[in-house]
């Protein structure tokens, strides 16, 4: 991985022969830069926003214009999954002045790069010091993994994610390859990775769910560091911190445990069938089954070369990977193609991202992976499927469709698209200072009391909301955005990450359009609007609209729990008949 002074003979003016400074590339670091380079451009050619990218932009402007990190202005609900890229995206945007969504595909792609890199460096340092040369194993089947390619960018955290996971990987691997200093005075506590543990702990500040990953690498830290007390209370504390204070603070701004979004895809739950399916939608059309039984095969090879602390760094990361997935899988997955299971097969991949090759055994299992590499980077694809089946689509290929070209980043990409025009036609009901509630295309006025002014009740909301501006109130009927919706009871499974989808009688009972109800559905909206009046809805909506006092907060904090825990039946008079037993709001 590192580049090595070589020794070239050159020519002095007088002719005599002398060494030359300049450094030379080794076999490994070019090996290293093709693959990178390789990457870089597969994903590039690739690049595009998804739908939910759209939502963290949204965010990003409210934030930069003052309303906090929320979805709609006025209302503190936490739409993002992963705090840290937020605060990437806000903190870069503020300073430099290209859209945001080039940012984010720019950011996300050298994020990706730069966990592949820190996964190579990491693994050529834990390789075998015997004689052979260092070839890229693991990191040939990520480089081969279309869907790899595709989420370096989609506007999410997927390439900070693969940053993480690399430097942990790296972090693990100098901590196991260190060498031993002298055993400090008792109490010195000399030797302890204080910021190998604060890398590690990140975990759920990337994601919540990363908080597997997280604790199978703090666990590995002990194991590699020096034995002391101190160690012993100073890793997993310091671990803790950043992902301590970011809960306090979204106990205390949002009343919540969780972000929203995993409110609303109900993560908590399992859901085995699915799960699998998700997982054979991945596995079969890479024949995946083949590079994971080679590299399974090579981490075990090298773990028993071995010593106890390179064992450790080697195993770690590929025994997180392998929890990772069986909690995606228990959960029921996601539908999108592949995204939940990446993280997880990069963390299997990332310790024998290099190896050494030594036999002849070891030179045939390589080609096997470059062979398959190369077929599937050419070949092998997922179909698309949107809607019906399983739920699951390949999401970048039905993106472009619907936009129309080949790259589609900015808004102005999918301007074409009727997500963006319906919120485009709220943006100018909104101009025009309208008061209304606008649903299927029909724009019906609101109460004179109705807050917000402009209500856009929608579906899919990314693209959506970004058309819609800041001035509009989008209501996210799948519950990404909405407190409301998230805390539905789960009663049906449909497609992944949609199953609550907010009935229609709670959107005219929200917002008093009575007038504009179906006669069959005027005695549920006037239940809905009922229900929303009982405590414990009440306290949630005190809870993230009411202006934000340190009373407020620390309100929020004692009400997290429970407000998490809150579900309430989709069906209007079903939730009366269960909220509505403590009182209503005064």
């Amino acid at each position: 991985m590192t580049t090595t002074p070589a020794v070239r003979s050159g020519r002095s003016r007088d002719g005599a022969d002398r060494p030359s400074s300049r450094p030379a590339l080794s076999p490994p670091a070019v090996g290293v830069l093709l693959v990178l380079a390789a990457f870089v451009a597969a994903a590039w050619s690739r690049r595009w926003t998804v739908d939910d990218g759209f939502i963290v932009f949204r965010v990003v402007d409210h934030v930069l214009s003052g309303h906090g990190p929320v979805f709609n202005v006025g209302e503190r609900v936490e739409a993002v999954t992963s705090p840290l890229w937020l605060a990437a995206l806000v903190l870069t945007r503020a300073v430099v002045p290209v859209p945001v969504e080039w940012l984010a595909v720019t950011i996300g792609l050298v994020l990706a790069t730069a966990g592949l890199a820190f996964a190579m460096a990491g693994a050529g340092r834990l390789a075998s010091p015997a004689r052979g040369r260092l070839v890229p194993a693991g990191a040939l089947v990520w480089l081969g993994l279309p869907p790899a390619w595709d989420f370096a960018t989609a506007g999410l955290e997927s390439g900070l994610g693969t940053a993480w996971l690399g430097a942990c990987c790296w972090g693990l691997a100098r901590l196991a390859t260190r060498t031993k200093a002298p055993a400090p005075a008792v109490g010195r506590g000399a030797g302890t990775p204080v910021g190998l543990a604060i890398l590690v702990g990140l975990g759920p500040v990337v994601r919540p769910d990363f908080g597997i990953f997280s604790i199978v690498f703090v666990v590995a830290v002990l194991l590699c560091a020096d034995r002391n007390r101190r160690t012993w209370v100073v890793v997993p504390s310091s671990s803790a911190v950043v992902p301590g204070v970011v809960e306090i603070a979204r106990m205390g701004y949002y009343a919540s445990l969780l972000p929203n979004t995993l409110l609303a895809k109900e993560a908590s739950l399992s859901n085995w069938p699915q799960g699998w399916k998700y997982l054979v939608d991945f596995v079969s059309p890479y024949a995946l089954a083949v590079p994971v039984a080679v590299i399974a095969w090579l981490i075990v090879r090298d773990s028993r070369d071995d010593d106890r602390a390179r064992r450790i760094a080697r195993l770690a990361p590929a025994a997180g990977g392998v929890l990772y997935a069986v909690a995606v899988v228990r959960g029921g997955g996601d539908f999108m193609h592949a995204r939940l299971l990446l993280p997880a097969l990069f963390a299997v991949l990332a310790p024998v991202a290099l190896v050494r090759v030594r036999a002849t055994v070891d030179v045939a299992a390589v080609a096997v992976l470059g062979c398959w590499a190369a077929l599937s980077a050419v070949a092998f694809r997922a179909p698309v499927i949107e809607g019906p089946g399983d739920g699951i689509s390949d999401q970048r290929a039905f993106y472009v469709e619907q936009a129309g070209v080949s790259n589609p980043v900015t808004l102005a990409d999918f301007a074409s698209y009727a997500r963006v025009t319906r919120g485009a036609r709220a943006a100018r009901v909104a101009a025009e200072g309208r008061r209304a509630l606008i649903v299927d295309e029909q724009v019906h006025p609101l109460a004179p009391s109705a807050t917000p002014t402009v209500v856009y009740e929608a579906g899919a909301v990314g693209l959506a909301s970004a058309a819609a501006g800041e001035d509009v109130y989008v209501l996210d009927r799948l519950g990404l955005g909405d407190a409301y919706t998230a805390r539905q009871r789960l009663e049906t499974r449909t497609r992944p990450g949609h199953d609550k989808p907010l009935p229609m009688a709670w959107v005219w009972g929200r917002y008093g359009v009575l007038s504009a109800v179906p006669a069959d559905e005027v005695d549920r909206a006037r239940a809905a609007r009922s229900a929303l009046a009982c405590d414990p809805l009440s306290e949630l909506d005190l809870a993230i609209t009411r202006p934000l006092t340190p009373r407020r907060f620390f309100d929020n904090l004692a009400a997290a729990p429970r407000l998490t825990a809150l579900r309430f039946p989709s069906d209007p008079q079903a939730a009366v008949d269960a909220l509505c037993r403590t009182g209503r709001r005064g």
